[in-house]
């Protein structure tokens, strides 16, 4: 052999010496890239659809909750009115339709004795068309009594979402429907409904970030409730996934096949992960799968990818990283030099001046690395975070610009005035809030005050909040009596506020000279003790909330108020505020503990209330606004 290899010209030496070790070398070199190429980006693919499937189920998850809210705020506002007519429950439903494009429909169910105009179970309903709103006596259509549907909902009294079947509807395609109970203390009054078209589900989807993507959304029976077109087809017409059985790709052949139920189940734990699932019977061949919970509905985002599609780009990639190696192999010495510089020292030169602009103030270089190595990677993660600092650095200023603004327009101490201290607090759930409350004082006898509560938190609500404050107080100040200067107040707010914003509010005058106590309400109660009592009485929200439509509202007036009489105003965020165990405060105990703080200052029974509710959180987060005022007579 070695005198073979001796007597080989210099070209055989060299094939011989160094083609065939760098050509094995390279077959090595060049398998193993491929194995860790695919394997990063099928580490990579699974990462991008875990995050893109849970940010998604959040986004879908958030536009069904709010959803929710607005029929569960509108059904806690139809309770408190016990005299409502056809036309204003028309009203209301109709307004609400108009004010949220992605409703498809709103419907009130009232059978509270003896019903609108004595008629019994009356179902007035607004639904979307092409020609714009169009509201419809589905008591005319449909046996309400009788619709399963509202037999469960009457049944459990409790909110619940469901597919509606277009048969079962004057739309054009399936609806997913939340239907809420109307309850007064205990008593059933009816029920409040909300469509939601599928094709509006899956626009959602699309728009959170899987447009192109296969996914499909299953309630935890595994029926399917919305899907891409490419999972459509792939399920070949299912209606349920409820029978499917697949295979992990690292499954042994004596494993056995795994239900899609099971992933299901799993992930109705909170559970957000990704499998690998093999080919198998139904056509799909091997691929990422993601599974997401929506807790609030009880159901999951199912998302998959081809694992081919997944790592289409290997072999390109591999390829050409073989080139450069052959290149380096070549040319050695100058090839490692300039590939040093290119590949290593311009990205990271790139990198540090784009660093040092963003240091100096000047986040608007760019590194614009190219190609897919970690550098690149480096250089396009600082280019995107850039953006987002600037983003994230003016959302900042924004909300902190909306809190300084919010908590100005509160009032800053406690008043006493003319034998009456008067106190309250604030707790956003968020950086800013959708509460607010108010007091002050008219003229030398009378003093104004009112708690607010507006649909959700975070900026939208506290601007809303903020014209509403607005409104309300130069109204007050402005009209001769409290219930014209509500309807001012709501006419003004109809007119300018946006899709699914209004708001509750409890509005009173005291007059000190004469003792008396003059309340309205727009969808929110209040509570008065007397001295002589040992419980609240209740003063009944009696008006709709402000907002929604152009309405008229009432006032009454409590005479003989007395040394020790408090009035107590809360946001329902404070007795819905829940333990660790998830068990509400409720009302009941809220006022429990009010009538045991009855003889200290208004001051001294808020902060006692607060530690109370906190106590009573112990650590959890709230889960909304809240607000209390106290009103007493010294």
């Amino acid at each position: 052999m070695d005198s073979l290899f001796h007597s080989m010209k210099l070209r055989g030496k060299v094939t011989l010496s160094v083609v065939v070790p760098l050509a094995v070398l390279l077959a090595v070199v060049v398998r193993a890239d491929l194995m860790d190429t695919r394997a990063r980006l099928l580490e990579a693919g699974s990462d991008q659809l875990r995050r893109s499937t849970r940010n998604t189920a959040s986004i879908l998850e958030g536009q069904c909750n709010r959803i929710a809210q607005v029929a569960d705020t509108a059904s806690i506002s139809v309770a408190d009115i016990k005299d409502w007519t056809r036309d204003e429950l028309f009203g209301l439903a109709h307004g609400i339709v108009a004010r949220d494009t992605v409703l498809f429909g709103f419907g009130i169910a009232w059978e509270a004795t003896p019903g609108p105009e004595g008629l019994g179970i009356f179902c007035g309903y607004a639904q979307r068309t092409d020609g714009g709103i169009e509201e419809i006596d589905l008591s005319k259509k449909f046996d309400i009594e009788r619709l399963p549907r509202y037999r469960r909902l009457r049944s459990t009294e409790s909110s619940f979402w469901e597919r509606l079947p277009k048969e079962s509807s004057d739309a054009d395609e399936d609806l997913m429907v939340y239907l809420a109970p109307v309850m007064s203390n205990g008593v059933f009054l009816g029920g409040v409904v909300v469509d939601i078209q599928i094709s509006k589900i899956v626009e959602i989807v699309d728009q959170a970030g899987l447009r192109g993507e296969e996914w499909g959304v299953v309630d935890h029976q595994g029926n399917l409730i919305a899907a891409s077109d490419g999972a459509v087809e792939q399920l070949r017409g299912r209606d349920s996934v409820g029978g499917m059985e697949v295979r992990r790709i690292d499954a042994g052949p004596a494993d056995p096949p795994i239900s899609i139920m099971d992933f299901v189940r799993r992930s109705e734990k909170g559970e957000v992960f990704v499998e690998k699932l093999a080919s198998n019977d139904y056509g799909l061949g091997d691929r990422m799968v993601a599974f997401a919970p929506l807790e609030s509905m009880d159901w999951v985002l199912v998302s998959g990818r081809s694992l081919e599609a997944m790592t289409k780009a290997t072999n390109s990639l591999v390829l050409r990283r073989a080139i450069g190696l052959i290149a380096i192999a070549v040319t050695a010495i100058a090839i490692v030099l300039f590939g040093t510089w290119r590949v290593i020292l311009k990205p990271v030169r790139r990198i540090t001046g784009v660093l040092d602009h963003a240091a100096s103030g000047d986040r608007t270089a760019r590194a614009r690395l190219g190609g897919h190595d970690e550098l690149a990677a480096l250089g396009n993660a600082l280019d995107d975070a850039l953006p987002r600092l600037d983003e994230l650095a003016r959302t900042q200023a924004s909300l902190d610009a909306a809190r300084v603004v919010q908590e100005s327009l509160l009032p800053s101490e406690a008043l006493h005035e003319r034998g009456v201290g008067i106190a309250g607090r604030v707790i956003p759930s968020d950086q800013t809030g959708g509460d607010y409350f108010d007091f002050g004082v008219l003229d030398d006898r009378r003093i104004a005050i009112g708690l607010g509560d507006a649909t959700g938190h975070g900026i939208p609500s506290a601007l809303f909040v903020a014209t509403a404050r607005a409104y309300v107080r130069a109204s007050i100040f402005n009209e001769p009596d409290l219930a014209s200067a509500i309807a001012l107040a709501n006419e003004r707010l109809t007119d300018e506020s946006s899709a699914g914003l209004f708001m509750v509010l409890f509005s009173a005058i005291v007059d000190t000279s004469e003792g008396t106590l003059e309340v309205a309400s727009a969808g929110h109660p209040g509570y008065l003790l007397r001295s002589k009592d040992s419980e609240f009485q209740e003063i009944e929200a009696a008006g709709i909330p402000l907002g929604i439509q152009s309405t008229t509202y009432r006032s009454t007036k409590y005479e003989g108020l007395a040394s020790g009489d408090v009035l107590f105003l809360a946001s329902d965020g404070v007795w819905e505020c829940r333990n660790p165990a998830g068990e509400l405060l409720g009302l009941d105990r809220l006022l429990a503990e009010a009538v045991r703080q009855r003889d200290r200052s208004a001051e001294e029974q808020v902060a006692a209330m607060f530690d109370f509710v906190k106590d009573w959180a112990s650590g959890r987060p709230l889960d909304d606004d809240c607000t209390i005022v106290v009103l007493r007579f010294d």
